[in-house]
């Protein structure tokens, strides 16, 4: 915490963030200390897609959480570095617009009795711009720097968030059902013959493609990350069946997509549930088992972990030919 702070003290504060907990709750912070504002809501576009709606980051403002029509109406309506004032039942509400690269991805809204000072809310406006930025660039820290897929680091404190947070196991409001996280490792068949007869850069070609066909198969709340030379993805679905579903609509659309040069290419997979804490090593370890055994058995397959009847401390064949 920072004592009487300036705009300046606040601005490095918010730059010092290297995680986007700590970064969203120095904004909360850096917030309220302007002018005292106690009741203001924060909504943030975290995809930076205008097409997705706004999440409530502080989840105890007194401003009572807008329908998704109603914020993404405001949004369309506030310019970049233009604040909104609005008054109705004897209290002014101030929108200020937070912004990246020109484009409107949050809204902050403050009630109080009497108008802000324009000195409070350029300063918002400021410390709303240097949140944004930095909230790019943590994201871009988390990022494949080929593919843009999240990366491997990502991926493991990921799997350790979602074991040992509050959507371990999620309920689906909308749809009033129960949905479990799955893990399943991805693998593009005989890759290696594809740099060793086309060279490596049709390979990376490739994997750029067949990244976006996996973040094409998967919904904006999954998680798709470059595991090394596979690929990872942590997913929500109804039961296995349904998981195994999702994962063979994309194999499917690997196996129809004509890569340039190369043709037609396939990929195996391995999947689990995480039904229990584990270590990720260990997690891993088992989807891994279960891609293996797709790739014993002709490949262009998916097998569940829980298909394969072994015992858990089953050592990896380091004879196996993955490509």
């Amino acid at each position: 915490m920072i004592a009487n702070p300036c705009g300046h003290e606040w601005i490095v504060f918010l730059t010092q963030q290297t995680e986007e907990q700590s970064l969203d709750a120095a904004l909360i912070t850096a917030i309220s200390g302007l002018a005292d504002m106690q009741v203001f809501a924060l909504y943030i576009n975290k995809h930076f897609n205008p097409q997705t709606p706004p999440t409530l980051l502080n989840v105890d403002s007194q401003i009572e959480q807008f329908v998704a029509d109603e914020l993404m109406h405001l949004l369309d309506n506030v310019s970049k570095n233009k604040v909104r004032v609005s008054s109705a039942f004897g209290c002014i509400t101030t929108y200020v617009p937070v912004y990246y690269l020109g484009t409107v991805i949050g809204l902050l809204m403050v009630e109080s009795k009497d108008e802000l000072p324009e000195g409070t809310t350029v300063l918002a406006l400021h410390i709303l711009n240097v949140y944004a930025n930095q909230l790019a660039l943590i994201h871009k820290s988390r990022l494949d720097p080929l593919t843009e897929l999240l990366n491997r680091q990502t991926f493991e404190k990921k799997v350790i968030e979602i074991l040992s947070g509050d959507d371990f196991s999620t309920k689906n409001i909308a749809l009033k059902e129960s949905k479990n996280w799955y893990l399943a490792i991805i693998d593009i068949d005989h890759f290696k013959r594809v740099n060793d007869n086309f060279g490596h850069v049709i390979g990376d070609e490739v994997i750029l493609l067949v990244s976006r066909l996996l973040k094409n198969n998967f919904r904006l709340e999954d998680y798709v990350f470059r595991y090394g030379e596979e690929f990872a993805v942590l997913f929500q679905s109804d039961d296995k069946a349904a998981a195994r579903g999702v994962l063979n609509r994309l194999r499917t659309n690997v196996a129809e997509y004509p890569f340039p040069q190369v043709g037609n290419l396939t990929v195996s997979a391995g999947f689990l549930e995480l039904s229990h804490i584990d270590m990720v090593a260990t997690l891993v370890h088992k989807a891994d088992l279960a891609l293996y055994e797709s790739k014993n058995n002709g490949r262009n397959l998916v097998t569940a972990y829980s298909d394969l009847n072994v015992v858990d401390d089953i050592v990896n064949d380091d004879g196996i030919e993955l490509f």
